[in-house]
């Protein structure tokens, strides 16, 4: 019996050796890797991916460049800025594009709110026209995403405040400035507010996408992306 706990130990070493070569002569035991996502992207979904990486990769650095808008993004990954953009679904990229998932606004409401006890957990968008909004500044794309979807539901929103931050948005609306429209990941955990789901609803694809030809990094950390930090889809319906 002894030795053959000896030998297991020996063959787990030699995996071990293995593992680290190959890592090596993949270029991914050390570097950099300049990673770009919107705002949102990077409050919800990539912390738990960089956690990962850091674990499996601690010897590669990341820089990470965030972005208020899609059309920012794609326009830095475009310009050579950075390996690997997160974010929605970029118009006419020739390079690779890794489906995360849909993901799933929210409307925040005070938690004393006469909406924020609906049966259904959720709110008619129409139903806020009067309200003034927490909206967001010019320039991010959720500002564009609110009064799109706003105008679909028949108005166009007044903004009691106009946040520069997205993090800020679900703060100021549990602080009783208005409603807020924000994507579902972002909402800080233990908000003292009400989270509805809003009807219709609002969801839009997120992607990881790279140049035509990424290296050995970029393609590890996409495949990550992809395990760690996707959305989920079932929220299409």
């Amino acid at each position: 019996m002894a030795g053959a706990v000896v030998q297991g130990r020996g063959d787990g070493g030699r995996a071990e050796r293995l593992h680290t070569a190959a890592r090596r002569t993949a270029g991914l035991e050390e570097g950099e890797l300049e990673v770009a996502a919107i705002y949102s992207v990077s409050l919800g979904i990539l912390p738990p991916v960089l956690r990962a990486w850091r674990r499996l990769h601690p010897g590669v650095r990341i820089r990470l460049r965030e972005y208020p808008h899609a059309d920012l993004l794609r326009a830095a990954m475009a310009a050579g800025r950075a390996d690997v953009a997160i974010g929605p679904v970029p118009d006419g990229w020739e390079g690779p594009i890794r489906e995360l998932g849909v993901e799933e606004f929210a409307v925040v409401l005070p938690a004393d709110d006469p909406l924020a006890d609906s049966p259904a957990g959720t709110v008619a968008l129409a139903g806020l026209a009067d309200r003034d909004w927490v909206h967001y500044a010019p320039g991010n794309g959720l500002a564009e995403l609110l009064d799109h979807v706003a105008a679909q539901a028949g108005f166009r929103p007044r903004a009691a405040v106009r946040a520069e931050q997205t993090s800020a948005a679900p703060l100021l609306a549990a602080a009783g400035l208005g409603p807020a429209l924000v994507p579902a990941t972002i909402v800080p955990p233990h908000l003292d507010a009400a989270v509805l789901r809003p009807d219709p609803p609002v969801r839009r694809i997120l992607t990881a996408y790279t140049r035509t030809r990424p290296d050995a990094l970029t393609v590890a950390f996409a495949d990550l992306v992809v395990a760690v930090g996707c959305v989920d889809p079932a929220g299409a319906g």
